[in-house]
């Protein structure tokens, strides 16, 4: 078991120390970025760990719901910064973190293999916002991006009688994909490469390694779907306001 409490913290943030005073030596410019982010990190996740506290003792499904919905809100609006000259970000962020947030967990809640307990719900949740998260950003950028840079050929496909769903197909693909690739990654050096969060936590806490892999395999589906359900709702809605109702490119 780990020895963990505020002295231990303390400790680790000399490595902190470490990495900022060679980034300063070598001119790497991220040393001002790390030293913010240690203190937000730390106080945040202080913060957190007193408010889960509560919130697991007092195991009200609202307080849970709305713990939840917090971590929606909050992901949609940081997905929303990396894309912001799309019409309406914000609003096709957050449905789209939603419908795979809700998607993954309800189908785990409806089918028995999670409860509806604090404990289970909120730390499955913020990784499935988490990665829903990253990839909305991924895909919203990336599609915008795209589009942007070839809004010539795009417009040609238009005049050609092309729609512009089947205008920016090839687009929409590539941003999805890229949406994906984390999670793709980690199928082709899961247990190879890298032991994941939820199984080495496992792991760390006492639990049998067998059982630790089988609680990730299911964490990593659970994403890979939520990942999935999120990239595509963020292209299709993004691509849509992309487009005027007579079909024009407006971006």
């Amino acid at each position: 078991m780990i020895d963990t409490g505020f002295p231990q913290v303390a400790i680790a943030v000399s490595l902190m120390v470490l990495a900022i005073i060679l980034a300063r030596w070598q001119r790497v410019g991220t040393e001002k970025e790390m030293a913010i982010g240690t203190v937000r990190s730390f106080v945040q996740l202080i913060a957190v760990g007193y408010a889960l506290d509560f919130i697991f003792n007092l195991e009200n499904i609202f307080a849970i719901l709305g713990t939840l919905m917090i971590m929606v809100v909050v992901g949609s609006y940081t997905a929303a910064r990396r894309a912001p000259k799309i019409p309406g970000v914000w609003i096709i962020s957050f449905v789209a973190i939603l419908a795979g947030s809700v998607a993954t967990l309800g189908l785990m809640l409806a089918v028995g293999i999670i409860s509806a307990k604090a404990q289970y719900l909120i730390p499955l949740g913020g990784m499935t916002v988490g990665n829903s998260m990253n990839c909305s950003a991924l895909v919203m950028e990336r599609l915008h991006s795209d589009i942007t840079c070839n809004r010539l050929a795009v417009e040609t496909a238009l005049s050609l009688g092309k729609s512009w769903r089947e205008s920016v197909h090839t687009f929409f693909t590539k941003a999805v994909k890229a949406g994906m690739m984390q999670m793709l990654n980690f199928f082709k050096v899961v247990g190879i490469v890298q032991l994941p969060g939820a199984m080495t936590g496992m792991i760390l806490a006492g639990a049998s390694p067998l059982k630790a892999v089988f609680i990730q395999i299911i964490v990593g589906y659970m994403l890979t779907a939520a990942v999935t359900v999120t990239g595509l709702t963020a292209a299709h809605l993004s691509i849509r306001r992309m487009f005027t109702p007579a079909q024009q490119l407006k971006i």
